[in-house]
């Protein structure tokens, strides 16, 4: 195997994963850039990295890596991509999300496609064994033939979570194209992440040209019932989650013999109390699913694993770049018909994205009140005249 070296691109928390993985497989990290000197300093302890940079581009022309992880804030994953791409990496690894927009999207693939760079985006759950075995059995027939899927998510953003929810749904599908979809989302906190600003919850009902029909729930809507947060606990819409058991992801795909039941981001047997993570019903019959823990290499691991072959033989990549874009596509049609009240045709053809351009429009709810309290769609009204009165009192 030719002897790679690596550099990351934003040294902060979520650096850590892409830093095991680089470990894992014998891979040096040699250098580091990002804006913060704490996280610097913490990164070259670390890693032994001892070429650290504040600018990026200059680390990029200086060290020129064969393997660039890209683990910044969400809104400037293109222009680093594609400075990378510019510079000649061979592989580069970007976290989720790929993209904004679909705008955004094709300019990475395109800068990626002129300087041959092999591009992935760390869906990483695909390689967790949770759900690698129930892609596998859903695949060899388990369950019959596929009519219909359910997916729930704990989190409130498809930007920040939801694209992994999207992946894995495709994929445990085996990737269908999507024919249709109409989704909405409430933003009425207002809250930011990743430097943006993000949606609380969210539902989306998808049609696939194999005639598959998915139903996709997030955020405060697909918590339990017994959720003590700030959320009122009856908003739940799925009222079979269990907090005390479903970690973050819920799906449930449903053949005509029989359907499986996937508890997603659970690492070992304790987190499910006993429950299996991974269960086939037929009838009256309940099969749980042995799964191997833990995995002998991390998921972020095994993708880089992956994307090493890519780029020594050209083989595909499951997680590579037209496959983040696909993810892209399904996200930004959902807030599309959100913003539009409307069933979204694929493909889909605005270049924005319609959740962040309804923020700046102010057709999203403004913000609830200082309690974080929900604001129910028939009080916007009540709260706009209010924040008109509080700018001209301000004047």
């Amino acid at each position: 195997m030719t002897d790679y070296k690596a550099a990351v691109i934003g040294c902060g928390r979520m650096a850590r994963g892409h830093m095991q993985a680089y470990e894992e497989l014998g891979i040096p990290i040699v250098a580091g850039a990002d804006i913060s000197e704490e996280a610097l300093q913490a990164f070259g302890e670390e890693t032994g990295a001892e070429k650290l940079y504040t600018d990026y581009k200059e680390m990029l022309a200086e060290v020129q890596p064969e393997l660039v992880s890209v683990v910044t804030h969400d809104a400037l994953h293109c222009e680093m991509v594609v400075a990378a791409a510019q510079a000649g990496t061979k592989g580069i690894v970007c976290e989720k999300p790929m993209a904004m927009d679909l705008t955004e999207a094709d300019e990475m693939l395109a800068a990626c496609r002129a300087s041959g760079s092999r591009l992935t985006i760390s869906h990483q759950r695909h390689y967790m064994p949770q759900y690698a075995r129930a892609r596998q059995l859903i695949a060899d027939g388990a369950i019959g033939h596929v009519v219909s899927a359910e997916a729930s998510l704990k989190a409130g953003c498809l930007m920040t979570d939801g694209t992994h929810t999207i992946h894995m749904l495709l994929a445990l599908l085996g990737d269908p194209d999507v024919d249709h979809l109409l989704g909405q989302v409430d933003g009425h906190e207002g809250y930011e992440y990743y430097g943006h600003r993000c949606e609380n919850a969210g539902i989306a009902f998808l049609a696939f040209t194999n005639q598959v029909r998915a139903s996709m729930v997030w955020g405060w809507m697909a918590r339990s019932p017994a959720f003590e947060g700030r959320i009122r606990r009856q908003h739940s819409l799925d009222p079979s989650w269990n907090d005390e058991i479903h970690r973050y992801h819920h799906f449930i795909i449903h053949g005509d013999e029989g359907r499986l039941e996937l508890y997603g981001d659970v690492f070992r047997d304790a987190d499910l109390l006993n429950a299996s993570a991974l269960r086939i019903f037929r009838g009256d019959q309940i099969e749980e699913i042995e799964i191997e823990w833990p995995a002998p290499v991390s998921a972020i691991g095994l993708e880089i694993k992956d994307l090493l072959g890519t780029i020594e033989t050209g083989a595909p990549h499951p997680l590579d770049g037209e496959n983040g874009r696909k993810v892209t596509e399904v996200m930004v049609g959902i807030y599309e018909s959100a913003r539009r009240r409307s069933v979204i045709k694929f493909p889909v053809e605005v270049r924005d994205n319609p959740f962040l351009a309804m923020c700046e429009t102010g057709d999203l709810p403004p913000p609830g009140d200082e309690t974080g309290s929900y604001v129910a769609p028939n009080e916007r009204e009540r709260w706009r005249a209010r924040s008109e009165s509080d700018s001209e009192k301000g004047a």
